[in-house]
């Protein structure tokens, strides 16, 4: 895989949960299964791009040009990026899950919030099927939520973000990633992720 001017690398560790809760939500999967039994393979993963268009035109760039079919992004996007999202996705005939985050803007709290761009759905934690697979998108700022999904066992992969560091786990089934920022990162170079559906492999673009 060519990477386009972005460095790639792998990495993974395992995970466990001691958390069990008998209160998790539906975050409508039982919906989504219906409507995504197949679909795209490679999933382009990015978050805690804050608005920066410069480093998110960058990151989508090596994304789609390294096969990407599906973008995600796991929160505190900024309003201008969603715009540039829905843009890109319109070019490449593909389509975005976004995730809120704390640095958004929640729809129905300002009277400028924009409405859902085409290709776009966006929502506090997105899920959906794609290629078979049980996904959710949530920033990750709120330690409850992320961690009823994960002991639910209901989910392929969870997307997550807020930390600004690149993750890879396993919690029992589910398969944690976090993609890393795309524009202010902690640890080292800005990344995102590029997940292959069909073989569970993720490249990660160093940008």
């Amino acid at each position: 895989m060519a990477s386009s001017g972005a460095a790639l690398w792998r990495d993974g560790s395992p995970g466990t949960s001691q958390n069990r809760f008998s209160d998790f939500p539906d975050f409508g999967i039982a919906r989504a299964r219906r409507r995504g039994e197949s679909g795209p393979m490679k999933v382009g993963i990015l978050s805690d791009t804050h608005n920066h268009l410069r480093e998110t035109r960058k990151a989508l760039d090596a994304l789609v040009q390294n096969g990407a079919q599906h973008l995600v992004h796991c929160g505190d996007v900024g309003e201008d990026v969603v715009d540039l999202i829905s843009a890109t996705c319109l070019e490449h005939g593909i389509e975005a899950h976004i995730a809120i985050g704390n640095c958004d803007r929640r729809p129905g709290e300002e009277a400028g919030f924009s409405p859902q761009p085409p290709k776009i759905v966006r929502a506090h934690a997105p899920a959906f099927v794609l290629a078979g697979k049980t996904c959710l998108a949530m920033h990750g700022d709120r330690p409850h939520p992320l961690g009823q999904a994960l002991a639910s066992g209901t989910f392929d992969y969870v997307f997550t973000g807020h930390t600004h560091a690149p993750a890879d786990e396993h919690v029992g089934s589910t398969r944690l990633l976090n993609p890393g920022s795309a524009a202010r990162s902690r640890l080292g170079p800005p990344s995102v992720a590029l997940l292959d559906l069909a073989t569970d492999e993720v490249a990660w673009l160093l940008l």
